[in-house]
């Protein structure tokens, strides 16, 4: 009895392998920074549904996290240390190159959507950074098309705002990809790193 629920288990498994391999991950990133909301929100759909998981993370503690991080780092280790784990990092970098392009190729963008009001208090500086801003805006998303899937076309929007210093952004994409091409450049992502080690 035992040998033959074990059996339907095993088949049930791998009948649903293909399902799991070709199903869909979604991810929607929603960022805003403004004077009232600082946060970016998280959230994932994966095996049509059945796994969910949302969260949010307040801007000023990610920050601020990061620079406690690096702070501790520069006590523990002098410049010879920085230097060596510098060069671990681009080692490490270079070698997961093809594994982080081979993903990015079949991952999709959609619903991209950022806006930027910004504003230096002064009519001419503010013209004239919020068109570099713009620029910027648009050479990544040129570069990102480039290596990846844009579906649809960005929404890029800087509002100049001259009366006043500010600076407020939204962004929100949606990004899918199939989960079996996630799982295969994990899979090269981990080869890499064992001839890195063993090198």
């Amino acid at each position: 009895m035992i040998i033959a629920i074990a059996a339907i288990l095993l088949i049930l498994i791998i009948a649903s392998l293909p399902l799991i391999v070709f199903s869909t991950v979604r991810v929607t990133v929603i960022m805003e920074h403004s004077s009232t909301v600082e946060e970016l929100q998280i959230a994932v759909r994966a095996l049509f549904g059945l796994v969910v998981y949302e969260t949010t993370i307040p801007l000023i503690d990610l920050f601020e996290d990061g620079e406690e991080t690096i702070k501790k780092k520069e006590r523990e280790k002098g410049f010879k240390g920085e230097t060596k784990e510098l060069i671990q990092v681009i080692k490490k970098a270079f070698r997961s190159r093809k594994s982080f392009l081979f993903f990015l190729k079949r991952v999709r963008f959609k619903n991209i959507q950022w806006e930027t009001n910004f504003g230096m208090g002064n009519a001419a500086n503010t013209a004239v950074f919020a068109e570099l801003v713009l620029n910027a805006k648009v050479a990544i998303f040129a570069v990102l098309s480039h290596y990846s899937n844009l579906h649809t076309m960005p929404q890029l929007i800087v509002t100049p705002i001259y009366e006043m210093k500010t600076i407020q952004t939204y962004m929100r994409c949606m990004i899918t990809f199939k989960l079996g091409h996630a799982m295969i450049a994990v899979i090269k992502l981990m080869k890499s790193q064992r001839k890195l080690q063993e090198a």
